[in-house]
Parts: C-alpha cells; structure tokens; sequence
C-alpha cells in the first residue's frame, strides 16, 4: 500500500484483480476515485449516510436491496448516483469503469452478507486462477 501525505490531501492505494481505488481525504472530507476492470463486482455493503456516485467513464449495473426486494439499474458515463442510507447495494461492471464515490457524512461501512458473498466467491476464483 502506498501512501502519500500533505498537508493538504492525503491519498491511500488499494489494488487487486478488479482494478484500483485511490481513498482521498481533503480538508476533512473523505472521496474515493476507483478503476474497476470489465465484469468485476464491488460493493455488497450499506451506509448511515447517502452515498453518491458519479461515473466518469464507464457503465455499471447495480442491484439496491429496497423492500425486501433486489432492483437493477443501469448507470454510464456522466451520471450520478445516489444511494440512500442503509440501502445496500453492489456494482457489477460492464465495461473498464472509472467513477469517483462519497459519503453525504461520516465513512461507515456494513458488509450485506448475501451482496458480500458474490464479491467473495469472484475474488476466490480470480484467486484458484492466479
């Protein structure tokens, strides 16, 4: 993990199989700038807060757990998305994707096991690949 710190922004690295994420935190406010490769999933977790997206590049389906029900939209390149509070939810990519995400307050996050265990079982067989 790499790590760069200023006065002004620092920024944390994360990257795996599906792509990179660049956690930025700039005068108190935390954003984060994420590349996600063609077919991979993130996500399959919920907030306290209201989550917005915006995709700069790109196109994603994304499943939101809303009334006991799972509901899909699509979303690409320019828009925004707004997630409400303790709404989870999981991004699949359908194209290279770049999109820049934030929380409306404080970054808390809780897994949605059932959004959780698809993310997990992509990892573990990117993994058995490797």
């Amino acid at each position: 993990m790499f790590v760069k710190k200023d006065k002004k922004l620092e920024t944390e690295f994360f990257g795996d199989q599906r792509g990179e994420m660049y956690i930025n935190k700039f005068k108190g406010r935390e954003f984060n700038v994420i590349f996600t490769k063609a077919g991979a999933y993130r996500a399959g977790d919920y907030h306290s807060t209201e989550q917005y997206t915006v995709i700069l590049k790109g196109e994603i389906r994304i499943t939101l757990r809303q009334d006991n029900k799972d509901i899909i939209k699509k979303y690409g390149s320019n828009e925004l998305i707004v997630i409400s509070l303790k709404t989870p939810h999981l991004y699949k990519f359908l194209v290279d994707t770049v999109m820049i995400e934030w929380l409306a307050g404080p970054y808390k996050t809780q897994y949605y096991k059932p959004y959780r265990k698809i993310i997990k079982k992509q990892l573990n067989l990117c993994q058995k690949k490797l």
